[in-house]
């Protein structure tokens, strides 16, 4: 499966972040076992947690309902920010974003809620 890792550029520092699985882990698992919600949250609890361990500044979701890579259409995706909500809690200093949004997926006076909520966690971790 691949990640990306984004950089940014911040008062001159070079900074890394990575996008977090949403569900699916990437074919290493039958896909019974790799479509367990239980499992695949604890999956992207773990990366987020080991990326906020090794240092990385930020890590990312994608506002999506269904995967958008073709060979993984029929396994399970994690709402965006509810996934970035709940990693929000667990991380220490990493900071929390979506990749994308879509603005047909929710109301906006909804979404800008959902957003200012996110951000609140993302300050107070």
């Amino acid at each position: 499966m691949k990640r990306k890792i984004l950089l940014i550029e911040k008062n001159g520092k070079l900074q890394f972040g990575l996008t977090i699985p949403q569900g699916w882990r990437g074919g290493d698992l039958d896909l019974e076992e790799e479509n367990n919600p239980v499992k695949q949250f604890e999956f992207s609890k773990s990366i987020a947690i080991t990326a906020d361990k090794f240092g990385f500044d930020s890590i990312y979701a994608y506002d999506h309902l269904i995967p958008f890579f073709k060979d993984v259409i029929q396994k399970n995706i994690f709402e965006c920010f509810t996934l970035l909500s709940a990693t929000a809690t667990i991380t220490k200093k990493i900071k929390v974003g979506q990749i994308v949004t879509c603005n047909s997926y929710s109301n906006p006076a909804l979404l800008a809620k959902m957003i200012s909520t996110l951000d609140l966690f993302n300050i107070y971790p």
